[in-house]
């Protein structure tokens, strides 16, 4: 009897709730509470057109693809992307039936929290065209590893307001676009396997329509002068003539160049060599008329005091004076400098044959009588340097013939040639910067050579420009400002990525006996010239 009441009452039950399951199965349709259709929850739309509608809303936006920090599009219909909401409207059902909606139905009932029920995004897409958009970008943005560059004054200036905001309160003036130096980057290589399920994930992920390439990195190669010489190419493209450009990290010995082995007239600047000879024959700096045709030579550019000299290489006979300016430069190596005369010596002159104008690529019309090139004379001044610290060509060359006391009274009237244009002019700080060079004009051509104490230490640059029947002074002087704040930013740049604290310069002294042919304010030399002034 007991068991028979416990049935009826049971039937009474569920004859009593069958009514409000049926109709709640009928209301749940087509997707019942707690069912997420590809993450979303979907149970507030009956009409399955609606429920397509808004997958398609969610899913068929297009994706930003990044390589890199480079952003690309890719839309649904470059790939044929599809998504099959009557699938997942189907597979929905199944959570109408059984036991899952007796739980479902249950849980509306008594107002409790739904259980979370996935179907998962249910979709298309053609494989080959995903893969041949991979291939495609791939050929478009993978890289190489690549040397550091540099960037003209008006690149991307969008950060001005982040410089000026740099600048002291108290500041007045301008600032100054300058040539920025960019880091070495490494090279990017797209991985299409692993990059083709990032994409397809982001495909179907209907809140985040994002993703990021991956990418195999090499490393980038270390910051060198090679860096240097490709951008100073570059920068000389623009050219309207010639240019060759040598520079020397006196720290490292390592070198930039470009086209530094073809034929200039001497110039002036090869006066560095005759003095250098000059110092080799002497057996000490006390000869005075010696010592003021020097500072004549380097400091006044004076022609007429190096003719003198050259003499008195010669024993009185200038050509045979400038044979042995020549076999100097040739024992050392330099077989791309010689001298017939002196200067200002307009007789006709057959050229010396050397491999440097025996080329054929590139004429800049060199005098017939004296003639050098960018490389010659500054690894010569490099090694001047090298001779004051005692190592070097010179001591290793000539021996006894060369003290380092000596390499350093030649940059000490180097010191004197006070015309601040040019390479000077290209330094941030002209009037502070230690500095010695030598400059020289012909028609034709213009020449610079220098050695400069910059942010990593001391350095060499020269600097050679040619432009058929004349070479204009704005053009020379604008390219040679620019050529030498390239080079500074360089050193400079160096110095903030390796962390290098450069050592103090030197200061330079005068031979014993040493009377100032002018006056002279010269930073390399700063400290005799400031005694030598308060004494007088």
């Amino acid at each position: 009897m007991a068991r028979f009441l416990k049935f009826v009452v049971s039937l009474i039950l569920f004859l009593s709730i069958f009514p409000l399951y049926s109709h709640y199965k009928v209301v749940a349709a087509p997707i019942p509470p707690g069912v997420y259709l590809g993450g979303v929850e979907m149970s507030s739309y009956k009409d399955p057109a609606e429920i397509d509608a808004a997958l398609k809303q969610l899913y068929m936006q297009p994706v930003a693809v990044y390589f890199d920090d480079q952003r690309l599009i890719l839309r649904p219909e470059d790939i044929d992307f599809q998504i099959d909401a009557e699938a997942m409207i189907q597979e929905a059902s199944q959570y109408l039936e059984g036991p899952a909606f007796l739980d479902i139905a249950i849980r509306k009932l008594l107002g409790l929290d739904q259980k979370r029920r996935d179907v998962p995004l249910r979709f298309q897409l053609d494989v080959a065209k995903l893969g041949a958009w991979l291939e495609q970008t791939a050929e478009t943005y993978n890289r190489p590893p690549a040397q550091a560059r540099v960037l003209p004054p008006n690149w991307n200036w969008s950060n001005e307001e982040t410089q000026l905001a740099s600048l002291p309160p108290d500041y007045v003036g301008m600032v100054r676009r300058d040539w920025q130096w960019t880091p070495p980057r490494p090279g990017l290589t797209l991985d299409i396997q692993q990059s083709a399920q990032s994409v397809v994930d982001a495909f179907t992920d209907p809140t985040n329509r994002t993703v990021q390439l991956v990418l195999d990195e090499t490393l980038p190669p270390p910051l060198s002068l090679d860096a240097l010489s490709q951008e100073l190419d570059s920068f000389l493209s623009d050219f309207p003539g010639f240019g060759a450009v040598y520079v020397q990290d006196l720290t490292t010995g390592e070198e930039a160049t470009v086209d530094v082995d073809v034929a200039f007239s001497g110039m002036s600047t090869l006066k560095i060599a005759i003095v250098s000879a000059i110092f080799r024959q002497l057996d000490g700096p006390e000869n005075v008329d010696v010592q003021i045709w020097v500072d004549h030579a380097l400091g006044e550019s004076s022609n007429f005091a190096a003719n003198q000299l050259i003499r008195f290489l010669g024993n009185g006979d200038i050509f045979t004076g400038a044979r042995r300016v020549t076999e100097f430069m040739h024992e050392l190596g330099f077989t791309n400098t010689y001298l017939q005369t002196g200067y200002d010596d307009k007789s006709p002159r057959a050229e010396i044959p050397t491999p440097a104008n025996q080329r054929t690529d590139w004429n800049t019309n060199p005098d017939t009588h004296l003639q050098s090139t960018p490389a010659d004379m500054g690894r010569l001044l490099a090694e001047i340097y090298r001779c004051t610290q005692g190592d070097g060509l010179l001591l290793e060359t000539f021996g006894d013939d060369f003290t380092p006391e000596e390499c350093e009274y030649i940059l000490f009237y180097m010191s004197h040639d006070e015309f601040r244009e040019l390479i000077w002019a290209g330094l941030p700080k002209p009037d502070s910067t230690w500095i010695v060079h030598k400059h020289g004009f012909v028609n034709e051509a213009h020449s610079d050579a220098a050695l400069i104490w910059g942010p990593t230490g001391p350095y060499v640059l020269t600097v050679y420009l040619f432009r058929p029947g004349w070479m204009d002074w704005t053009t020379s002087n604008g390219n040679m400002k620019e050529i030498s704040r390239i080079v500074w930013n360089f050193f400079q740049f160096k110095a903030q990525q390796e962390g290098i604290d450069p050592p103090a310069p030197p200061t330079l002294v005068p031979p014993p006996n040493y009377v100032p042919v002018n006056t002279y304010r010269s930073v390399a030399s700063s400290s005799w010239e400031a005694n030598q002034q308060e004494a007088d």
